[in-house]
């Protein structure tokens, strides 16, 4: 029966059914219909649809991820460092209410519906990104995929009820931390309250397996950062190789035709000269490309998302600015930096035990958790969010599967048993990126300037 012949009535109750934003978003383009049900029953049909998408047990967390959305706006309008922070405390301290106060009823005002619902779209889409690339790590050897492909090829997750509610919640409390990480980068020369122990306090309410949730999507917004620039890098040797210049080798090239010396030639740094820095061998090394990094979260998940979506030349600006702008920054990062110490580690926390390289899990912490959370929280000094064994693991975003998924992959050798190292760094780790630089592949050539400059500002 065509969708046109059927009554609205009976059109409402189907889109009541759908309990994901943007599958509803699909169902109302798809049929003339039913979009026009949905613009009738707008508000009730994206509030129903929040109330089945968003699990109860992460309501306080999506609350306080629609409250930081405020915040971008507030940076960008000039509003006062002082005001920004107060702001921040005020959300932090709504969060803490929330949570002690156990608020997993959902009700939001009309006005705030349609920021929640397109927020809520924006989250979805980044778990099925993140599990596209995260479940293909878990059930392949092979981690040199990228964690960003074209966004049509990218297919709607299929997850339990559980691993659902532990993406959205890491998801949530990402983009609140990135908020406040963001007003921490501002320059401030006021003597406005401190707003350190407000950053630090946000994650310690956290118990350490939901720490290290946070810390899987961290990695993987960075990975996805690492693929952006790669991306930039293609571009960048598909023009320099157009001009004829790459595969000749450019050092064919008369050296009175360059307007750079022929003797002590540094390739590095006739990039740096031309503000193309991200193109060099330096951009790999700490601090640069950590800052880099950092800087980009701190704008949020959904904007990392968001840059996929961007054609090659407006990609390149943007990372082109955001990495110059980084380099201003002297940014702080807890997630990277000594960890966080979270008081509230209790006893069973302490008493992992270690036969060989094999972490053994009690079933009751199996069934409170998830198989392997310990591996975020086996330092007696609090989240080591680097720690070597962690690394490929969190690239397989293993602290939010269920023990079937688990098991399925041969990444538990039996059940309630890890065998991953945990004192050494995997085989095939790789940290940053996978291949050379751009200047490296150069191998010490030397470059035209003027192509260069061409390529910049195209």
């Amino acid at each position: 029966m065509a969708l046109e012949s059927l009554s609205p009535e009976i059109l409402l109750i189907t889109l009541e059914y759908i309990s994901s934003p943007l599958d509803l978003i699909a169902a109302v383009h798809a049929s003339p219909s039913l979009y026009r049900t949905f613009i009738a029953y707008k508000q009730h049909l994206q509030g129903n649809t929040l109330t089945r998408a968003i699990h109860p047990t992460c309501r306080a967390d999506a609350y306080s991820a629609l409250d930081v959305q405020r915040i971008p706006q507030q940076i960008k309008s000039g509003t006062k460092i002082g005001k920004l922070k107060a702001e921040c405390f005020s959300i932090f301290a709504t969060d803490r209410k929330r949570r002690s106060q156990k608020h997993d009823e959902f009700k939001a005002d009309n006005d705030k519906l349609e920021t929640l619902f397109n927020f809520q779209a924006s989250v979805e889409r980044l778990i099925d990104t993140f599990c596209h690339w995260s479940l293909g790590n878990l059930f392949s050897a092979d981690q040199d995929h990228s964690p960003l492909p074209p966004p049509a090829t990218i297919p709607r997750a299929r997850l339990s009820h559980t691993e659902r509610a532990r993406l959205q919640r890491a998801f949530y409390r990402c983009e609140v931390y990135a908020r406040f990480h963001r007003v921490l980068q501002l320059q401030d020369k006021s003597s406005a309250m401190n707003f350190i122990p407000i950053l630090m306090s946000y994650g310690s309410q956290f118990q350490l397996h939901e720490f290290e949730e946070m810390i899987c999507v961290r990695q993987f917004l960075a990975k996805c950062v690492e693929s952006l620039c790669e991306r930039v890098e293609d571009d960048f040797l598909a023009f320099y190789t157009g001009k004829g210049l790459f595969d000749a080798g450019v050092g064919k090239k008369p050296a009175q035709e360059l307007d750079i010396p022929t003797e002590n030639y540094d390739t590095g740094k006739a990039f740096k000269d031309c503000g193309l820095s991200l193109l060099t061998r330096d951009y790999r090394n700490a601090p640069y490309h950590d800052n880099h990094v950092k800087y980009l979260v701190s704008c949020g998940p959904a904007y990392i998302l968001s840059l996929n979506e961007l054609p090659p030349r407006e990609l390149k600006h943007v990372l082109l600015k955001s990495e110059r702008h980084s380099h201003d920054l002297d940014i702080n990062d807890y997630f990277v930096t000594e960890g966080m110490i979270n008081d509230r580690l209790d006893e069973r926390s302490e008493m992992t035990l270690y036969r060989g390289k094999v972490v053994s899990i009690d079933r009751d912490e199996v069934d409170k958790h998830n198989l392997g959370w310990k591996w975020g929280t086996s330092f007696a000094t609090g989240v080591k969010p680097d720690s070597p064994s962690n690394v490929l693991l969190r690239n397989m975003g293993y602290v939010f599967w269920d023990v079937r998924r688990l098991v399925d992959s041969g990444l538990v050798a039996e059940p309630y048993v890890v065998a991953i190292g945990t004192d050494c760094f995997p085989a095939g780790y790789k940290r940053p990126f996978s291949r050379g630089s751009v200047e490296e592949q150069l191998f010490q050539r030397k470059v035209d300037l003027e192509v260069l400059r061409q390529w910049k500002d195209e």
